[in-house]
């Protein structure tokens, strides 16, 4: 599932400052482009070195208003603000907003209404060419 998401996410991205993101217990934001790993890595890659590929482009980014929190696993997108935590992981106390088999994070955005739109445009490409069911909730 991850790399078909991760196809209609390039196509549908390209040409914007977007990164896929992690985020410390302080929520200081660490992110790599997405344009470079949808120039890097094959989207019939196996889940686990996609995942790979991400964490090892991972560097500190300043944060912006609003990012995407997707998980691939049961396809949806929550657009909320990035000074928020969500998606906690229980599991990593000093990481807890990290990238895995279930979460993946995408920013940032200016507003709902932008990553809305990217992601209501990736649901319905996805529903198009793959008939997968991608939710996007926003408030």
């Amino acid at each position: 599932m991850w790399g078909k998401i991760l196809k209609v996410l390039c196509e549908k991205a390209e040409g914007k400052d977007l990164y896929f993101l992690e985020a410390d217990k302080d929520l200081s934001w660490f992110g790599v482009p997405v344009s470079k790993i949808c120039a890097d890595v094959d989207p019939d890659t196996p889940t686990k070195e996609i995942i790979e590929s991400i964490k090892a482009g991972l560097e500190p980014v300043s944060p912006g208003k609003f990012i995407a929190f997707l998980n691939p696993l049961s396809p949806f997108a929550d657009i909320y603000p990035a000074d928020r935590p969500r998606y906690r992981d229980r599991n990593n106390p000093e990481r807890p907003f990290l990238i895995t088999p279930n979460s993946l994070r995408v920013g940032f955005f200016d507003s709902v209404e932008e990553a809305a739109n990217l992601f209501l445009e990736v649901s319905k490409a996805l529903r198009r060419s793959e008939g997968i069911k991608f939710d996007v909730v926003y408030t």
